[in-house]
């Protein structure tokens, strides 16, 4: 199993790579800089959430295991995301409705097996190559860096909460 501190920075991790992922590929599809976080700074914490679940329970599964798993747990993360974003953002911001084998246009066999490979390599080979990185810093270092991104991700989502509701 894992530190709280080795989940927190997971969580910032992955959701700073999703954030350039996201980003890349709706600059490429809009031709100019769309950031794709559901905050403002440049995360995009369903990638860190789905990741941190994905460590907790997939942590001892190997090969075709492990790749059902990611595959079965992302696809549920992005279905529910995509039913909230649309419910509190008024939104819909993918729509996989023109692809074969999607529900509700949310989720989709391609994109689905994508997200079973992306958690194959994060687990297999992200996760043991972050940790060992943590574990090359002193355990101080750790602590003040998790604390103060975690105070920048709350003021950020309260920014967030108060420009969305206009208070």
């Amino acid at each position: 199993m894992y530190t709280g501190y080795e989940i927190i920075w997971l969580f910032f991790c992955c959701s700073f790579l999703g954030w350039i992922l996201e980003t890349i590929t709706a600059a490429v599809e809009h031709r100019r800089f769309v950031n794709r976080g559901l905050i403002n700074g440049p995360l995009c914490v369903i990638y860190g959430v789905s990741a941190v679940i994905i460590a907790q329970f997939c942590w001892e599964l190997h090969g075709v295991w492990l790749f059902v798993a990611g595959v079965i747990w992302s696809t549920l993360i992005e279905w529910i995301a995509g039913h909230l974003i649309e419910k509190f953002y008024h939104e819909r911001w993918w729509d996989y409705s023109q692809i074969k084998w999607n529900l509700d246009g949310y989720i989709c066999l391609p994109v689905s097996l994508f997200w079973g490979l992306l958690c194959f390599l994060m687990i297999t080979w992200g996760l043991p190559f972050l940790l060992d990185v943590i574990k090359l810093l002193p355990f101080f270092v750790v602590k003040i860096v998790t604390w103060i991104m975690l105070g920048l991700l709350i003021l950020d989502t309260v920014a967030t909460l108060i420009l969305m509701t206009g208070r």
